[in-house]
């Protein structure tokens, strides 16, 4: 084969190695940063190859890890596949895209928990398939001009290492269909600008260690 002829053959396998599509066929995740194997042919695969990421900086860096069998991009400026670097990723039947909206932006996890923001509505819709946890070295304030509406199907527990102040500037109301207990380890107080009434359609018991003071401009008891 003449030198030239060899330079086109060169040339041309370095021109089709510019971009292949593959799958991912193995990742290490004992590397730093990670890195994977992609089949880019039948029995033809990677060597160990790093993948694009969102952000890699000291402000911003994103992670999400490569599942074996998902469709991904080779991209390789000099057309050799050992310096190339890889795209995710290219939605198919084995891996479909979890809406078909123009409106929605969704990420779904293989467990079924989904993260959707509907641009249409303005609506944020999260569907959580097991725990949530949310830590805050900070305040945390949140405000809400609507309605909230909390709803579980079993208990809630806060715990308040410091004060807690609820201020409420209308009519509030507490129900429960079984028992409501108020305890306190300390003084508990109780003041109104206006009425207070205690209304049970059955018993009203009042227990102390101590004294109990009623005062008042005038007392009834029926």
């Amino acid at each position: 084969m003449s030198d030239m002829a060899y330079i086109v053959r060169d040339l041309q396998r370095r021109l089709a190695n510019m971009i292949k599509r593959g799958r991912v066929h193995s990742v290490d995740f004992t590397m730093s940063p990670p890195r994977v194997r992609v089949e880019y042919d039948r029995q033809a695969v990677t060597g160990w190859l790093p993948w694009m990421g969102g952000r890699a900086s000291s402000s911003k860096t994103q992670w999400e890890p490569l599942d074996i069998g998902e469709q991904v991009i080779i991209l390789s400026e000099s057309g050799d596949l050992s310096a190339g670097v890889v795209m995710p990723s290219i939605p198919d039947a084995q891996s479909p895209v979890p809406s078909t909206s123009p409106d929605e932006h969704v990420s779904r996890y293989e467990d079924g928990t989904t993260l959707t923001y509907n641009r249409k509505e303005h609506t944020l819709t999260v569907d959580v398939h097991g725990d949530m946890r949310f830590y805050a070295k900070g305040n945390v304030t949140g405000h809400i001009e609507g309605n909230a509406d909390f709803h579980t199907e079993g208990n809630v527990t806060a715990q308040i290492d410091g004060t807690a102040d609820v201020t409420v500037a209308k009519a509030t109301t507490v129900k429960t269909d079984a028992t409501l207990s108020v305890e306190a380890l300390q003084d508990l107080t109780i003041k109104t600008g206006a009425n207070l009434m205690l209304d049970s359609s059955g018993n009203v018991e009042i227990k102390a260690v101590g004294n109990v003071k009623v005062t008042g401009s005038r007392v009834d008891l029926n």
